[in-house]
């Protein structure tokens, strides 16, 4: 595939993650073409440092289907505690649905800028396509991924090295170019990401202030509940779930985890989530489950030898088997109404082999 459709078609994998976080971004919304009014709103700033300490909602158990986009879901990892110093000027306001924390910075005459903090699933490996979606998002075209590379510099971020981009531009429409700062982390239970982006003379004016605010940035692990003996709460759901099977709690995106039957020292697990979307199209998801195990993407040409139709009576499923040595992983993505729903059977081949059919009869019934 010449290299420029491959990085198309990566970016299309992940505009669904990128448009979550866009839309906890004021920005996105097209806050800069209404600055003056918006200014208003926040004139009364801050006049001496405070620490803040917040910490986000623990998840809900959601037993028919997650939170809208795909977020959440029973038993899922709790987010840390947030604390930060808030710097002078800067105002507190209501983060988006997805971010745990957002900030105003007023400016000189009425100009603004918007600080928030949004913890996404994971996307590390993938910085080069980082820096080329916000490059998308402000009108700026997509640059080779060495170059893109070349953008990021070390900063210190929650008391973790971290990396950091600044873009600007005035996009169409915009009364004044617009400046981002971002900064992001990938930790284990997500990738977080410090977006620091308005008018580019504020931007530029309160940087030192971010790069303070940055460092003062703690993230504190909250105890999980412990889950009960008999596993995660499926009771929700109508599906025919195998009886060997064993219910664990739900990890992050996911609605229900089960571990099957080991063979000897062979383990796998299935997982399900349930989207809004199919996040990204059939060729966009398979590269990802194929780089779950190690292997490379696969082009349109290539799709139907790895992805094949699951069952007559539901129009639009797909079946994937993928195998990497001893690791395979057999997935089913099944539209039903307005939602997706993802099933997952992944982890070694010999474990694998004989859930199949199992697995496949699961994916068939309904949820």
């Amino acid at each position: 595939m010449p290299r420029g459709v491959r990085r198309r078609c990566t970016l299309r994998r992940d505009r669904l993650q990128v448009a979550r976080l866009m839309t906890a971004h004021t920005f996105l919304h097209r806050v800069f073409l209404a600055a003056g009014s918006l200014a208003a709103l926040f004139l009364t700033a801050c006049q001496r440092q405070e620490v803040t300490v917040y910490t986000a909602p623990k998840d809900k158990p959601a037993p028919v289907a997650p939170p809208p986009m795909g977020m959440g879901g029973p038993a899922a990892r709790p987010r840390p505690e947030v604390t930060w110093t808030l710097p002078e000027g800067w105002k507190e306001t209501a983060p988006g649905r997805l971010g745990v924390a957002a900030f105003n910075v007023a400016g000189a005459g009425g100009k603004e800028a918007q600080v928030s903090i949004t913890p996404l699933p994971s996307l590390g490996g993938r910085e080069a396509d980082i820096v080329n979606m916000w490059r998308e998002q402000l009108g700026l075209a997509a640059i080779p991924a060495e170059d893109a590379l070349k953008q990021l510099a070390s900063v210190e971020v929650a008391g973790e090295a971290g990396k950091m981009f600044e873009l600007a531009n005035r996009p169409e429409g915009a009364t004044n170019p617009v400046g981002v700062v971002t900064a992001f982390v990938h930790r284990s239970d997500a990738s977080w990401f410090y977006r620091f982006s308005g008018d580019a003379e504020v931007v530029t004016a309160q940087k030192p202030a971010f790069l303070t605010f940055l460092k003062s940035v703690r993230l504190k692990e909250v105890a999980a509940a412990a889950p009960e003996a008999a596993g995660a709460d499926t009771s929700g759901f109508k599906w025919e779930v195998p009886k060997t099977w064993k219910a664990l709690a739900a990890g992050q995106m996911q609605v229900a985890k089960f571990a099957v039957p080991e063979r000897g020292a062979a383990k796998a697990d299935v997982s399900v989530s349930i989207f809004p979307s199919d996040t990204g199209g059939m060729l966009a998801n398979v590269n990802r489950w194929r780089r779950q195990i190690g292997l490379g993407d696969v082009n349109q040409a290539e799709l139907p030898t790895v992805a094949t139709p699951l069952d007559a009576k539901l129009p639009g499923a797909m079946l994937v088997d993928v195998t990497n040595n001893t690791k395979r992983l057999v997935g089913a993505i099944v539209p039903r109404g307005s939602r997706w729903f993802f099933y997952k059977l992944m982890g070694d081949a010999e474990a694998i082999a004989p859930e199949k059919d199992a697995f496949v009869g699961f994916a068939k019934s309904e949820p």
